[in-house]
């Protein structure tokens, strides 16, 4: 049971927060962050719809700037909510303290909202209710009614002091028997990953400066499940200074710390403490170590800027609640980055395919084949082959590799199959050549050596210009390049200065997934971009998405390689991933998933794997325009 003194006070600051909305409707909403009210969109409207919000005595212009669907028929689907922007909001107003956890079915309920009880004027009522269950994605509320204009109205969590969801309709009108509301983690599905970024930066610094809500949450005796109330907020604050990441990357790094089989989130992960939220409602692991414990590790490990990454370390060696978990917490910090034991490293042997147009003839190639030792040493194979057409080229190259790819003794590693080449032939499928044309028409060469790519122009570039590629390089060592990865969504469009801009803000950047081939719109600028910058590591598919307007990709194959190589990647060093991309192959091949294996690409750049320096000049008029 609640604190009585506690929820009383809660409850008043909640009232102080309520308003009253006209729309397309009469309802209540309430303050969720500065001049942004919270409602339900069959009281507000559509996106664009003018509505008047009234607060204490004043009635203030607000227009509807996210909204959910509605059909005309009924009962408004799921998830009826909106959220108004008030054009001149009143200074200092409050806003609620958002609880983005589902209420435990023991928990008990207090809403604020509007109504007609006793004649035509609008007054405020509130009420007790308990946690019936869920209805589909809602919440059940039983033991009072709800009346007509409470649609909107705040849902206090009584153990857990924050608002938790939107009160959306009655179930049955003149009984006391309550009603359904949306849980406010459905905010997430109505609005654009930026605003809704902002807004809850915004309302986490409110809470930051305005501490009396979260100090009364904080003595309520209610569950406060895998780390403290407190401590949640701390980490939510320490996430904020990490860079921005799409739904994706957010739901692979929520995958690979939950589990391959855990259920995935209802709504987008637009920001870190979303995945926070999720992975809090998760049950623990089967070792039973939190699992908001272990994803705080992991970004530690990740992150790029180091005062955010000590912050980490720092809060997940203070906040776990029992001495086991302190000690587990402790192991892992001590460990370091838990990466996978392998055999390659940044000396790996290899087969060096260096290919390069026959002088201002960009319709003919010339080839030069070099073997890179595990001692780093380099020497040729063939470096005076004839100019080849890229068909004899292709033809010349499927009868040389697969003698080159067995390497050495039987007991030893196959090499690495690096191949260099002109941007246009990134996409070149050398993965899925056969092994051995004569006795195994089945194995390509993918499935037995690790297969990069690298561009040429970089390739080839002055060792005075190499700063940006070989801090990136370093700044991949030791990190989990599963967390590491950064997404870019099959809907980007923005143009090479803007991605320049943000590459730039990113200095530790080293890793990106491409939606799809970079001889398409969403992913050509980036990979120019990424190359000029000296990204390292990129990966795409030869057919991956290459993103329509208005239209939900939030299952396209973009999203599925980008889920599938980050958890592929967990806990992979930076010198592990050719070896894990091949493994991705064999596995998409195995488990009958070949869009998540044999068509991906690794772009994978150590800038202190090059060639002698008197092989490394261009023929003129070779560079890229």
């Amino acid at each position: 049971m609640a604190a009585p003194d506690s929820i009383d006070q809660l409850t008043a600051l909640l009232k102080n927060c309520l308003v009253r909305v006209s729309g397309r409707g009469e309802g209540s909403g309430f303050f969720v962050g500065p001049g942004l009210v919270a409602t339900c969109a069959h009281v507000a409207g559509a996106a664009g719809d003018r509505v008047t919000v009234g607060w204490r005595d004043a009635d203030l212009a607000g227009t509807v700037r996210w909204a959910s669907a509605l059909d005309g028929r009924g009962i408004a689907p799921y998830p009826d909510l909106a959220v108004v922007e008030v054009a001149a909001p009143p200074g200092g107003h409050p806003a609620v303290w958002l609880d983005d956890h589902p209420p435990t079915m023991s928990a008990r309920l207090v809403i604020v909202g509007h109504a007609r009880l006793y004649g035509p004027r609008v007054g405020r009522t509130s009420g007790w209710f308990a946690h019936g269950g869920g209805y589909e994605d809602m919440i059940r509320l039983t033991g009072d009614e709800i009346e007509p204009g409470m649609s909107g109205a705040p849902v206090l969590n009584a153990e857990t002091g924050g608002v938790c969801a939107v009160t959306k309709a009655t179930r049955r009108s003149g009984q006391p028997s309550g009603g359904v509301a949306v849980p406010v983690r459905a905010l997430r599905g109505i609005m654009e990953p930026a605003p809704y970024r902002r807004l809850r930066r915004e309302h986490d610094a409110y809470h930051r400066r305005n501490r009396r809500w979260t100090g009364l949450a904080d003595d309520l005796p209610g569950a406060t499940g895998p780390v403290s109330r407190r401590a949640e907020r701390e980490l939510r604050a320490i996430l904020a200074g990490l860079p921005a990441a799409g739904h994706e990357q957010h739901l692979a790094t929520y995958r690979a710390v939950a589990g391959e089989l855990a259920v995935p989130p209802r709504h987008p992960l637009h920001d870190h403490g979303d995945v926070v939220s999720e992975l809090a409602g998760l049950l623990p692991a089967e070792d039973g170590f939190p699992h908001v414990l272990a994803y705080a590790i992991d970004m530690s490990f990740a992150a790029g800027e180091q005062s955010v990454a000590e912050s980490l370390r720092v809060w997940a060696r203070m906040s776990p609640q029992t001495p086991r978990d302190r000690d587990e917490a402790a192991t892992r910090l001590a460990d370091g980055p838990a990466l996978a034991e392998s055999a390659a490293t940044s000396r790996t042997p290899s087969v060096l395919v260096y290919v390069r147009p026959a002088g201002q003839n960009r319709r003919r190639y010339r080839c030069e084949l070099w073997r890179h030792a595990d001692g780093g040493d380099i020497t040729p194979i063939a470096t005076d082959d004839p100019d080849r057409s890229l068909e004899e080229l292709r033809r010349h190259l499927r009868a040389r590799l697969p003698d080159l790819a067995r390497g050495g003794p039987d007991d030893a590693p196959r090499p690495l199959i690096e191949l260099v080449l002109p941007y246009d032939l990134l996409d070149e499928d050398v993965d899925q050549w056969l092994e051995a044309p004569d006795r195994n028409p089945w194995s390509v060469i993918g499935q037995t050596n690790p297969v990069v790519v690298r561009e040429l122009e970089r390739f080839d570039e002055d060792d005075d210009r190499l700063g940006g590629w070989r801090q990136r390089w370093k700044a991949l060592e030791g990190q989990d390049i599963g967390v590491a990865l950064t997404s870019v969504s099959c809907l980007e469009r923005r143009e090479h200065r803007a991605l320049h801009a943000w590459f730039q803000l990113e200095p530790s950047l080293g890793a990106l997934v491409l939606p799809c081939s970079p001889q398409e719109v969403p992913a050509r600028a980036a990979l120019e971009v990424g190359l000029h910058c000296g990204i390292p590591v990129v990966l795409w598919r030869r057919r991956g998405c290459a993103g329509q307007p208005g239209l939900s990709h939030r299952d396209c194959p973009a999203s599925r390689l980008a889920e599938a190589v980050t958890l592929e990647l967990r806990k992979a060093g930076r010198d592990d991933v050719p070896e894990r991309i091949m493994r991705l192959r064999n596995r998409a091949g195995a488990d009958g998933h070949p869009e998540c294996g044999h068509d991906v690409v690794l772009l994978w750049d150590d800038p202190g794997r090059r060639l002698p320096r008197p092989r490394m000049a261009t023929p003129t008029g070779e560079r890229r325009g």
